[in-house]
């Protein structure tokens, strides 16, 4: 029999009983009263009878923006089923349909508003009120959910986007914010400015002596029997990236001493974190001659192990790697204006170091069966070069091939974003291994397909292994001065390290093959060559910013850089480019090497798909 307890929250001049509260966190093993929870966007998600409300009293315009997002969101949504009718069609809301009340006119905005105020919120004609924020309705798409009237089995929405840019955005965004209670957004790619859960206020098990003590937390106050530490800081990987991309580190450049700054920093936390050396030093030396006039540069990768304890299979190893050299002052990639200034690289790629560092941290003292190797790369933007001159070189430690490669490069961006699984289609397990870290951690990933020759991964799969990117997509600052520290998204760090750290020990301890389904090249590419990145032989710029978990033909537009010949030709986020002055583009490869056919000023017309529409926009090329 479980023993129940009870807490008070207590007048401390009267000794009045304000509040009482039986087992207010116990809440496993149970089905849950409707009361005991808040209302939340994901219990209207799952409705499978929905009907959209209209307001009549909207003026032609807004009653029209209001209806594509009804539409838009009706299309969107293929599991459940939707009627649009207008208020005006109703004397209530209806008992057997979930309701969805857009627009701030409409007449049952104000059913919603009452059912808010329990909570000390409102719904005006030009403003809501959150709990304790005022947010203004101008431009701004709000979600508010609360229990219908008098059923607290039942929930409704109330809906308003805001502005027509912003209507794409938002349907594909909101479906991921299910456990909230509110949200507001802004701009054409909203972002989420505004977050929350209503407080539980009608509990069973929660009984309210005096009204004025209805919020009073209730506070959990017994010490537990055992407490688990968090597995992953986010202040000590948030601390790292901000060493590795500060001024003094001068954007760690191919051949710098701050660069060989960083490498003993990364020996220094293997050593600190007990794993070994892969032979008599955490450095991997090696000389390289960077065309056209870098000359010869001495490099360094930096490898910690944990060794295997599988006979069969340790011989084999797991490799997580993450490059650690960025642009310095702007070489070998730089856009116009940007030369000589620091590029810090902060997301690019202090941030996948970080979590790296982390997982080696977490994993030292594990026993896996194979072992797993911690690769920092060094000259990834210079064509690969560390992790080509380490795939090669392997075998001079481990008989066996290497088993798979997971590789972590630009990972501070994820905020309310799912995270991007690219080369996916090197295995056909990678997607079944996915979506098992999808239930176990409850962060979503989607797995991209493509061929991509985006980063470290590459170098492995050239070799016929096995081997993915975790990455947290482009942003506006990829390879510019602005890639600094404050904009990462911290929480977002611990998200990747969590799913990182189940998909490494899953590897780890697998004995079946993994069989290799990408395109292998034939022959390596030698330390000597000095190849350069597809950026860095390229001139040209768009300026628009691509999605990269796009599956379909040609290459959509996730986003566009404020004041690019993109902006100014009339390019628009969710184009999507198929042709470039008659040659199709069948994807971002095609596209790539299609803009590094032309110089900066060239005029090209792009054929592209915009909604049901093609259309041609002419477009004059920038710099990069």
């Amino acid at each position: 029999m479980m023993k129940r307890k009870q807490q008070f929250s207590i007048d401390i001049n009267t000794g009045k009983v304000l509040k009482m509260a039986v087992d207010p966190f116990y809440d496993v093993f149970r089905t849950l009263d409707p009361r005991e929870v808040p209302p939340a966007f994901s219990k209207a998600l799952g409705s499978e009878e929905n009907v959209m409300i209209l307001p009549s009293s909207a003026t032609k315009e807004q009653l029209a923006l209001y209806r594509e997002y009804a539409e838009a969101w009706i299309t969107a949504d293929k599991q459940s089923h939707y009627s649009l009718i207008m208020d005006s069609e109703l004397e209530k809301l209806p008992e057997d349909k979930t309701p969805w009340i857009i627009g701030v006119e409409n007449k049952f905005a104000s059913t919603v508003s009452q059912e808010m105020a329990v909570y000390n919120s409102f719904i005006h004609t030009d403003s809501v009120k959150f709990e304790n924020k005022v947010l203004q309705n101008a431009d701004r798409g709000m979600m508010i959910t609360t229990f219908a009237p008098g059923d607290q089995s039942r929930t409704m929405v109330f809906m308003t986007p805001g502005k027509k840019e912003a209507i794409e955005g938002l349907v594909r965004k909101l479906p991921h914010y299910g456990k909230y209670s509110y949200l507001a957004f802004e701009g054409d790619e909203p972002t989420n400015i505004a977050k929350g859960q209503w407080p539980v206020v009608n509990s069973p098990l929660i009984h309210v002596f005096d009204p004025k003590a209805q919020k009073l937390p209730m506070k959990d106050t017994e010490t537990p029997l055992a407490e688990l530490k968090p597995v992953f800081s986010e202040k000590r990987m948030m601390e790292m990236v901000r060493f590795m991309a500060s001024d003094a580190m001068k954007g760690r450049g191919l051949g710098t001493a701050e660069l060989d700054s960083v490498a003993e920093y990364i020996a220094e936390k293997f050593r600190e974190y007990g794993l070994q050396p892969m032979g008599k030093s955490y450095f991997q030396e090696f000389s390289t001659k960077i065309p056209p006039n870098k000359g010869v540069i001495k490099m360094k990768n930096v490898i910690g192990i944990i060794p295997g304890n599988n006979p069969e299979i340790k011989d084999a190893p797991v490799v997580v790697s993450a490059h650690f050299d960025h642009l310095g002052l702007g070489w070998p990639d730089v856009h116009q204006g940007d030369q000589g200034k620091i590029h810090h690289g902060a997301d690019d790629n202090a941030s996948g170091v970080a979590i790296m560092l982390e997982l080696a941290r977490s994993l030292a003292k594990s026993h896996p069966g194979r072992t797993i190797i911690f690769l920092a790369a060094t000259g990834e933007e210079a064509g690969l070069l560390g992790s080509r001159y380490f795939v090669k070189h392997i075998h001079d430690y481990f008989s066996k091939p290497v088993f798979a490669d997971v590789n972590l490069d630009t990972d501070g961006s994820l905020f309310d974003k799912k995270l991007l699984v690219l080369n996916a289609n090197t295995a056909k397990e990678w997607k079944f291994i996915f979506m098992g870290t999808d239930y176990t951690t409850g962060i979503k990933t989607e797995v991209v397909q493509k061929q991509l020759d985006a980063s470290d991964q590459v170098a492995f799969i050239e070799q016929g292994i096995p081997a993915v990117q975790l990455f947290t997509g482009a942003t506006p600052n990829y390879h510019r001065p602005s890639d600094t520290y404050e904009k990462l998204d911290s929480a977002g760090l611990v998200k990747v390290a969590t799913v990182a750290k189940e998909v490494v020990d899953y590897l780890a301890n697998r004995e079946k093959p993994m069989h290799f389904t990408g395109q292998a090249k034939e022959g390596n590419h030698p330390e000597s060559q000095g190849n350069t990145t597809q950026a860095s032989s390229r001139r040209v710029a768009t300026g628009s910013v691509p999605d990269f978990a796009y599956t379909g033909e040609g290459v959509r537009i996730g986003s566009i850089i404020e004041g690019s010949a993109a902006e100014k030709a009339g390019l628009k986020e969710g184009d999507i480019l198929i042709g470039m002055d008659g040659v199709k583009l069948d994807d971002l490869k095609v596209y790539t090497d299609e803009l590094k056919k032309h110089k900066p000023g060239d005029k090209v017309v792009l054929k592209i798909k915009r909604a049901d529409k093609t259309l041609d926009i002419p477009i004059i090329l920038g710099a990069r």
